[in-house]
């Protein structure tokens, strides 16, 4: 497949997971129906299913490639400093919330009755999985900061602050939501490292 056919492959999959999201919000995720994407992307049913084999499958990418852009925002502090002290980080030194702002046409599907299976305990999944993989706290007080009880205990919290926010209609703003996860975060300890590299 050649370049140009690779974007337009992209371009008809995003347009595709963008009105996706539409429908959702408008309707709910088990009254979206395929027949609803492509007449809403004026495309045809054989189309869609050339990408994919129903709106499971396009729920489950829609996920994966937002994850993704979630993972890369949330550890950005910890890359940009490779031993980062949390008392001395300032609320503006993490994009992560503001990155949820601009992209809440995507969170707020997390908080519907009638959301995307799966899609909050995938949010909460990639939390445990950055505080086991991709970060490590730094204490000679506490030796047993990074084990399973307190990953639990901080993907747990910041996944509570996120869909409360989201249910507030984002009540807070993007730098005082930084400073309460930073406050929630180094309760222990203030030294934070990166484990691995990015993905």
């Amino acid at each position: 497949m050649t370049k140009k056919e690779d974007r337009r492959v992209e371009r008809t999959k995003e347009t595709m997971r963008q009105t996706f999201k539409k429908l959702v919000k408008e309707k709910g995720y088990s009254q979206v129906k395929v027949k609803d994407i492509v007449e809403e992307a004026n495309y045809n049913r054989t189309t869609f299913y050339v990408h994919y084999d129903g709106k499971e499958e396009l729920a489950k990418d829609l996920i994966h490639l937002e994850m993704i852009d979630f993972d890369y925002e949330f550890c950005k502090p910890t890359r940009d400093n490779p031993l980062l002290d949390l008392t001395l980080m300032r609320p503006d030194g993490t994009d992560v919330f503001q990155y949820i702002v601009d992209n809440s046409d995507y969170y707020d599907l997390i908080v519907m009755e009638d959301c995307i299976p799966n899609i909050r305990e995938i949010l909460l999944s990639k939390l445990q999985y950055i505080f086991q993989e991709r970060m490590s706290f730094v204490s000679d007080k506490y030796l047993e900061i990074n084990d399973d009880y307190f990953i639990q205990y901080r993907s747990y919290g910041i996944y509570g602050f996120i869909l409360e926010w989201i249910r507030n209609d984002y009540d807070a703003s993007p730098s005082e939501m930084a400073r309460r996860i930073i406050n929630l975060l180094h309760i222990q300890s203030s030294l934070m490292t990166q484990l691995k590299g990015e993905v």
